[in-house]
């Protein structure tokens, strides 16, 4: 079985590398898989003990984290400042935009990342936003609450914006992107995964979008939210490009 499952989403069909469905089974746990995928998934799972272990922790794991989204969280005033202002636009301008998953800059995968966007910019002559994936540290959204009370929206930052309101690492990468002749910004979601990815996509008319390559085999934590390569590949409105550690760009 390759991509049948969750074929119908895309239209052309998501290709398993593996053959088996862990992109899959978190939405089967929560109940989001459509009839005929969720019958196509139960069909694999009979025959192949390695999904079904996968299954279980999964299932297990979604438990886990259904536990602590019951937990009190502290006061958005007490996490790190994403308090910021509304100042995005509804399209960033008539240049072609590259958006490139970024960090707080520790994590070597998403160096990768920003410096294989770096050069499809140069070489396209597009504009490139960090889209900031940081705060997808947290077990659930921690700014929820923010939303639900008419709180901040996401928000695109310039470098010096980005130095001002306390995020210092993207100030330094968009530092390096200016260094290297590039008109860059960086964007601060409220959300997480797929969904936030694909709302900022659709904001910024983004044309590329730029993930690390370790996406293709996301840890169970992940596989548990939802934040595996096919759902980004359902959900994103633009033309996923994955970015290996050696720089090297793959489908």
């Amino acid at each position: 079985m390759t991509g049948s499952a969750t074929g119908g989403a895309r239209g052309s069909g998501d290709e398993h590398m593996n053959g088996h469905v862990q992109d899959e089974l978190a939405a089967l746990v929560a109940g989001e898989l459509s009839p005929l995928a969720a019958k196509a998934v139960h069909a694999h799972l009979a025959t192949c003990d390695q999904c079904r272990v996968e299954l279980a922790a999964v299932t297990f794991a979604t438990g886990e984290l259904r536990a602590a989204a019951r937990l009190p969280f502290a006061d958005p005033d007490e996490l790190p400042p994403l308090n910021l202002p509304v100042t995005e636009p509804e399209r960033v301008g008539p240049a072609a935009v590259v958006v490139a998953a970024t960090d707080d800059g520790h994590d070597p995968a998403y160096q990768a990342t920003r410096q294989a966007a770096f050069a499809v910019a140069a070489r396209e002559g597009a504009r490139v936003v960090l889209f900031d994936r940081s705060p997808e540290l947290y077990l659930v959204d921690p700014y929820e609450r923010a939303r639900a009370n008419g709180g901040p929206r996401s928000s695109l930052l310039s470098q010096r914006t980005a130095s001002r309101v306390g995020r210092a690492y993207l100030a330094e990468q968009l530092t390096e992107a200016e260094r290297l002749g590039l008109d860059g910004a960086a964007w601060v979601a409220r959300g997480h995964g797929p969904s936030a990815l694909a709302a900022a996509c659709e904001v910024l008319d983004a044309e590329r979008v730029v993930l690390p390559a370790t996406l293709a085999a996301p840890p169970l934590i992940d596989r548990v939210r939802g934040h595996t390569l096919a759902a980004f590949r359902r959900r994103v409105p633009a033309r996923i490009l994955l970015a290996k550690v050696d720089g090297t760009l793959v489908e």
